[in-house]
């Protein structure tokens, strides 16, 4: 098909600008090499993303507006939020417009981008509480099942094969079907957590024990499973690197890294993983198909303990403690242990989801998914010698950007019973939630980008971006899954190494889905995903067509020959909106020269390779 040189240009300049090359800003180069601190390199990252694809509108002429009136508060998120602003003369965003709103939080929820017909609805739509109403249709969909469910799998790791364990399709499968009947039916978030921590069964039919078998290490004893279980749950569920202590003391180790871990020592860690040495694994059924397939049942036994005996596997060895060859199971944080007659896993699953930072971790994982920022930074290290502004120490600095809405968001998300729906809807009604990534105020500052002062653009996860072309395009695309069947929206896939070697899965991969393992997912830009989206005959260039059937560009020609109307149908499809009026006047006097069947192919080709359609 032949292409236009502007059209190029416009299309792949913004994938070039967010390539993950040095970047320079306002504050001179940042060169994220040299061991800046992560906190500030994600704050610069999101600032100069925030600026590529939502440019600040601030004219020169206009005086800072430091003092112009915040949107209204409409919960306790937009207290905190828009209180610390006015407190340190930070402006805000205005409040996006509806079409931005829409796009946005059907995304956030859903993970879909909205249909046409929504849009108009949505736009027609002069009621005051229409925003309200959309959230909770939002949150009751298929679509919310789909997208948190992958969150979700993404978090525990749920996949069919890692570097050190098998969970086979089966085992994959089942787990991924406990996670979404968990999400669909509402289960509590603190009792999901509990159960994979205590599942019990065969790996093939109870999805939950697959958190055992998924971290299994095979390759030592039968302690560095234990210590694994340890701290995968820590990190997941508390947000803390507990695995920095499993090799060796806090002290001298991490005093850069994690104030509070620094006190802890190995002894510790050890206490902790020891809730997990009354449990074991055992061969259980065998695949008819294929003898080599086999699942592990995993049961609870009356004795056990954690031994300090080993010289092998992945750790230093495990010596007397304090003359004592075992070590008696109590949690990191508190010292707690079972109680009589308490299964150990079941102790320590209760422990921790009453712990207030099991409350914490997960409000921040959560705001972190909406915002594209966290409360705290990196989700994954909380300190917490750093959290309170009463008890930090001297010298120390507040690790939370909100200390107050931190504590009091992740109260009141256990007040609701773990409820994540109200989490969710909680942060989308807010107004710094719903504010424009489009900053009007002032000249834009990137000290700003943690006060959250305006929305922070987020390219899309690859699964979303899939999904984002063929409803654009109306052209659904479908996965075998192993014993799943076939399957047709990427975000339905049960683990990010489905379908690796078709055209699709490489797509995907390009665009940083990770493997659940050794390759986290990532939102970074390429050369090659711009490529991609400019050549990808299969996934993309080919939707465009005319001769394509029941495509948006031939629905959308049998449908009218008139430029404008053709122009409005490929917006509204493709970025969620109608064209301003320049955007219109520009692509009706595209469409009227040369053959109109093919200006239309190459106008949502444009569309298609925008940063706003890359970027949520």
């Amino acid at each position: 098909m032949r292409r236009t040189p502007w059209l190029a240009v416009i299309a792949v300049t913004p994938a070039l600008l967010l390539a993950g090359e040095k970047q320079t800003c306002p504050m001179g180069p940042f060169d994220f090499g040299a061991g800046r601190d992560l906190q500030a390199a994600t704050y610069h990252r999101l600032s100069i993303a925030a600026e590529t694809v939502a440019p600040s509108r601030h004219r020169p002429s206009e005086p800072p507006s430091l003092i112009s009136p915040y949107p209204n508060a409409v919960n306790i998120i937009d207290g905190e939020i828009f209180g610390k602003m006015k407190k340190d003369l930070v402006p805000a965003a205005t409040v996006s417009s509806d079409t931005e709103f829409l796009r946005r939080v059907t995304l956030d929820l859903t993970g879909a981008i909205p249909d046409p017909a929504a849009v108009q609805s949505f736009l027609a739509d002069t009621s005051a509480d229409k925003r309200v109403r959309l959230i909770d249709h939002l949150l009751s969909t298929e679509g919310f099942t789909d997208r948190w469910t992958m969150w979700f799998g993404d978090l525990v790791q749920n996949v069919q094969q890692s570097s050190s364990s098998r969970e086979y399709p089966q085992g994959r499968n089942t787990y991924y079907a406990y996670i979404r009947d968990s999400i669909r039916g509402g289960k509590a978030y603190d009792q999901m957590v509990r159960e994979i921590l205590a599942a019990k069964g065969d790996s093939f039919v109870n999805g939950g024990a697959d958190y055992w078998v998924r971290q299994i290490q095979p390759n030592g004893p039968i302690q560095d499973t234990y210590d694994n279980l340890a701290a995968h749950s820590g990190e997941k569920f508390l947000g803390m690197p507990m695995q920095c202590i499993s090799c060796h003391n806090g002290f001298n180790h991490l005093e850069l890294v994690n104030t509070y871990l620094k006190g802890k020592n190995r002894a510790d860690f050890w206490g902790n993983a020891a809730f997990f040495a009354r449990t074991r694994s055992q061969r259980g059924t065998t695949d008819p198909a294929n003898p080599n397939i086999v699942s592990l049942a995993i049961e609870d036994m009356a004795a056990g303990n954690y031994n300090l005996n080993t010289t092998s596997g992945n750790k230093t060895p495990r010596t007397l403690l304090n003359g004592s060859p075992v070590v008696a199971p109590a949690f990191l944080l508190t010292g707690e242990g079972p109680r009589p007659g308490e299964a150990w896993r079941d102790a320590y699953g209760r422990i921790l989801t009453a712990h207030p930072q099991f409350a914490r971790a997960t409000v921040n994982y959560i705001w972190k998914e909406m915002f594209g920022l966290g409360i705290v930074e990196p989700v994954n290290n909380f300190d917490l010698a750093r959290l309170d502004p009463a008890t930090l120490a001297a010298g120390a600095s507040l690790q939370p950007t909100h200390p107050a809405l931190l504590r009091d968001l992740a109260t009141q998300f256990a007040a609701s019973g773990y409820n994540l729906r109200w989490l969710l809807k909680t942060i989308a009604m807010s107004n710094a939630y719903q504010l424009s990534s489009h900053f009007t105020a002032a000249p834009w500052n990137e000290s700003w980008t943690p006060y959250f002062a305006r929305h922070l653009p987020q390219r899309l996860p690859a699964e979303q971006l899939l999904d984002a072309i063929t409803k654009a395009t109306s052209v659904p695309v479908s996965f075998t899954v192993s014993g799943l069947g076939m399957v047709n929206q990427a975000i339905k896939l049960p683990d990010t190494l489905e379908s690796r070697n078709t055209t699709y899965g490489r797509f995907l991969d390009d665009f940083g889905r990770g493997n659940r393992d050794d390759d986290p997912r990532s939102n970074d830009g390429s050369i090659s995903q711009a490529l991609s989206l400019m050549n990808n005959a299969t996934v993309l260039v080919n939707r465009v067509h005319k001769a394509t059937a029941n495509s948006t560009v031939a629905k959308t020609l049998l449908a009218s020959t008139d430029p404008a109307a053709i122009t409005d149908t490929l917006y509204l499809s493709t970025l969620s909106r109608y064209p301003t009026a320049a955007e219109k006047t520009k692509a009706v006097a595209f469409l009227k020269v040369g053959t109109l069947s093919q200006r239309t192919e190459d106008l949502q080709w444009v569309l298609l390779n925008s940063v706003e359609f890359l970027f949520n």
